[in-house]
């Protein structure tokens, strides 16, 4: 989205930007691609929520619709295959889950640039980076984007699905699908926004929709939509007695009548980091572990089977230790450096060295 923007320059042929969480917006803001406005509501949505924005101070973006990053299971397939729902990123790199996720890409989808960034700034640059490798190394493949992730694991074509949405669970539920969100053991609230464009050829509709938006009438139009809501008035008890039919699944979904209502630790997130990196994190993504997507798992399948191999010859009492040294020194390459080829090349190395004795 970010990118069809900056395609349009300074001519956009919207009014309105509406979706993608803070770093998105922020990317425009500092870009100067939209203009402050802030709704006649304005005030009734927080202006941020443990620790992490809600909202643009001058008005450049506000959140329509906030939700917590989350994991998607779908409980039968998991059932039928014997595998508890993971409950943390780190589990979910054991090989017992390997071939049974999916997700899209970062530039594909703003809420898997935000899972990349909760790893990196949740575990550290480093260690973030290695898990997004080792987890990139667990897909049965890359989806189109995420919404196609959610259709894969309500449909049972995968059994788990990453950086989801919080209420896709919630809709897929309502619609008859065995599915479940997970709340991972690191992650933050997405303050799906929502900005007026600069140069918008119909600025005053623009202002108008905006207005709509955070109504009543229109946070319920959000709530129908299968989002949850950002006013701090709303309550789910109230608008079920109303007749708002998705009313009764968002209190069902969060267990509270209001979303702000929420209690959910997150991580200590810095958006201006987030923001600054925006096109890098992607970038690399893209380069480093989806386009060498083959390589990448063909490497680490080599490193695990040699590591097996060490396990086997130390049990059998052999000396294994130069070739313990060689098989750590390929993991190392291939988590935290991400060089394939070296890693490939000490795994072999460590191999040749349990044959020399």
């Amino acid at each position: 989205c970010v990118d069809k923007l900056r395609a349009w320059g300074n001519k956009p042929d919207a009014d309105i930007f509406l979706g993608a969480g803070a770093p998105a917006h922020e990317v425009l803001k500092k870009e100067g691609r939209v203009v402050p406005y802030k709704p006649k509501d304005w005030n009734m949505v927080p202006a941020s929520w443990q620790g992490m924005k809600v909202k643009d101070d001058t008005g450049a973006w506000t959140c329509f619709a906030p939700w917590i990053v989350t994991n998607l299971y779908n409980e039968k397939v998991l059932k039928a295959l014997k595998l508890p729902p993971p409950k943390t990123w780190k589990e979910l790199l054991n090989p017992i889950y390997r071939g049974n996720i999916v997700q899209t890409l970062p530039y594909a989808s703003g809420t898997v640039h935000e899972v990349v960034e909760i790893l990196l700034q949740g575990f550290g640059e480093k260690e973030g980076w290695a898990i997004n490798r080792l987890l990139a190394a667990q897909l049965a493949r890359f989806s189109t984007g995420s919404t196609d992730t959610t259709h894969l694991v309500s449909r049972g074509e995968a059994p788990i699905g990453i950086a989801q949405p919080q209420m896709n669970a919630m809709v897929a539920r309502k619609d008859g699908y065995p599915v479940r969100d997970l709340l991972p053991d690191k992650t933050i609230l997405v303050p799906e926004a929502v900005a007026l464009l600069k140069n918008a050829p119909n600025e005053a509709v623009g202002k108008i929709f905006l207005d709509w938006l955070f109504s009543m009438e229109g946070q319920k139009y959000v709530l129908e939509g299968g989002y949850f809501t950002a006013r701090t008035d709303i309550n789910f008890t109230q608008w079920e007695k109303e007749g708002v039919v998705m009313a009764k699944h968002a209190k069902a979904a969060l267990g509270v009548d209001n979303f702000w209502d929420l209690k959910v630790a997150l991580i200590n997130y810095d958006l201006d980091l987030a923001a600054k990196r925006w096109d890098e994190v992607n970038k690399y993504y893209e380069f480093e572990i989806y386009r060498k997507w083959g390589e990448l798992k063909s490497s680490l399948f080599l490193i695990e089977e040699v590591e097996g191999e060490v396990i086997a010859a130390k049990a059998a009492k052999m000396n294994v230790k130069e070739a313990e040294e060689k098989i750590k020194e390929a993991r190392n390459l291939f988590e935290y450096d991400g060089k394939y080829a070296a890693a490939r090349l000490a795994a072999t190395k460590a191999r040749s060295l349990l044959v020399a004795k």
